[in-house]
């Protein structure tokens, strides 16, 4: 580790334990990549608002689809790694909450 990491007070790491979080966020985007091709060929299968008229009407088909699966994928693979990231934690984090809604479960509120 670099001398200016540890005058800085952090803590030492493994080797490795960057990639971690870049495999994590890999993962997620890669379910929403997978959410977003279903959502995108069903949209297109069922001319949702006329989509698949309009795109094969055009001389830019492949442009237009490109686009449109492009669009969606950016959308959902940042939707399921944003969702991801959130899920990280919990609301019961705080240590006092947790304590106060252990020891008081039966309590409604209602004193």
């Amino acid at each position: 580790m670099p001398d200016h990491l540890e005058s800085a007070g952090l803590p030492p790491q493994k080797p490795g334990e960057e990639w971690k979080i870049i495999k994590f966020m890999l993962t997620h985007m890669m379910y929403g990549g997978v959410g977003s091709i279903v959502f995108g060929v069903l949209t297109l299968y069922f001319d949702i608002g006329g989509i698949w008229t309009l795109a094969n009407a055009s001389s830019d088909t492949m442009i237009f689809i490109f686009l449109l699966f492009f669009g969606v994928f950016i959308t959902f693979g940042g939707i399921s790694m944003g969702a991801g990231v959130m899920l990280l934690g919990s609301f019961s984090d705080n240590d006092k909450y947790d304590d106060e809604r252990r020891y008081n479960k039966d309590d409604d509120g209602a004193h």
